[in-house]
Formats: structure tokens, C-alpha cells, sequence
């Protein structure tokens, strides 16, 4: 082909990510036909925790990215990384620091609920993303007071999907700050789980 199309860098990114979470849609809809939702959400919240592990330590690597020692610094990390691998449109989010052992997350607009919802299994699907993020804070070595719980997509139950996250940091002095995000709910703790 001598009239061979050229794509942008963008485009070319958000060709990638698409055909990887179509991907992701068929394996889940695969284990689902075959062994039922309930192994499907069991075996994605394994895997998304993993795939998480795998592609934070990627992307520190390509970035030259340290491990951050404040809840800021990891809010920056976690920014960036969100920013990368599902941004708008895909997903809107605000993650802001509440104290040196704890961050907010507002996901606003989540490309999972979306499909798991023209799938027509947003009843029955388990939200895997916050396995994803808890793989990232294992490949950062900042690993979570507690691992996320198993909960349905808070948006298929008409909430916001807002989570408060912890980390295990051993007592250890981190960034104290109640700094929102910039649209973040005046009260962070009211979360989905």
C-alpha cells in the first residue's frame, strides 16, 4: 500500500487502549458464558489487582518515576497514571489528599460502567477498578489498611462512586493536608462502600 494511513500519537494510543479493554470485555463475558458471573467477578478482581501491579511498575519505569513518600506525591502518581492509561473520555475522576495516610477518589464518569451496562450485567457486575488501583499501590510498595472491598458498581445503585483510601504506611510521616480535589463533595466520607 503505497497511501499507507497515518494515525497521530493520540490516535494511536486510544486505538491500543480500546482494543485492550474490548479485550478485557471478552475475557470477563468469555468466563462469565462459561463458569458464571460469579467466578467472572472473582477471577477480575485477581486480575485487574495484577495487571495493575504489572503496569504501575511499567509505567514508574518508563517515567523514571520514584516511590513517593507523601500521600501528595502518590495523589500526583495516581493522577498521572489515571490520566494515561483511561483518560477522558474514557473516565473523569478528582483524587485529592484528606491526611498523610489517606486519599479520595470521585470517579465521575467510568468507561466500565458504561460497558458493563450495554453488556446488560451492571446488576450482577462486581467493580473491579479499585483491585486495579490497590495493584498499583503494590508495585509502589504502599500497600492499603485494607484491601478494597467486593461492591457492585456504586453508579448502576444511583451513588457516586467515591471511595476513601488508606494506606498502611507503618506510622511513618507523610503530607497532612484536607486540600479537595478541585469538584470534590464537601463531605469525603461519604463513600460508596
Amino acid at each position: 500500500m503505497s497511501n499507507k494511513p497515518v494515525l497521530t500519537d493520540d490516535a494511536q494510543k486510544d486505538l491500543l487502549r480500546r482494543c485492550w479493554y474490548s479485550h478485557d470485555a471478552r475475557w470477563f463475558m468469555s468466563v462469565a458464558e462459561e463458569f458464571g458471573l460469579e467466578a467472572a467477578n472473582r477471577l477480575n478482581r485477581r486480575v485487574c489487582r495484577s495487571l495493575g501491579e504489572v503496569e504501575m511498575r511499567r509505567f514508574a519505569a518508563a517515567f523514571d518515576i520514584a516511590r513517593p513518600t507523601t500521600v501528595q506525591g502518590l495523589v500526583e502518581v495516581m493522577d498521572q497514571a489515571m490520566r494515561f492509561f483511561a483518560p477522558a473520555p474514557l473516565t473523569t475522576f478528582d483524587l485529592w489528599v484528606i491526611d498523610w495516610h489517606s486519599y479520595g477518589t470521585w470517579i465521575k464518569h467510568c468507561f466500565i460502567h458504561d460497558g458493563v451496562t450495554k453488556a446488560g450485567i451492571a446488576s450482577s457486575y462486581i467493580c473491579a477498578a479499585f483491585d486495579r488501583l490497590q495493584g498499583w499501590h503494590d508495585a509502589l510498595d504502599l500497600p492499603l489498611a485494607e484491601d478494597p472491598p467486593a461492591l457492585p458498581c456504586a453508579k448502576t445503585l444511583g451513588q457516586e462512586c467515591l471511595r476513601v483510601t488508606t494506606i498502611r504506611l507503618g506510622g511513618r510521616p507523610g503530607l497532612h493536608s484536607s486540600r479537595r480535589g478541585r469538584d470534590a463533595p464537601a463531605n469525603p466520607t461519604q463513600v460508596c462502600d
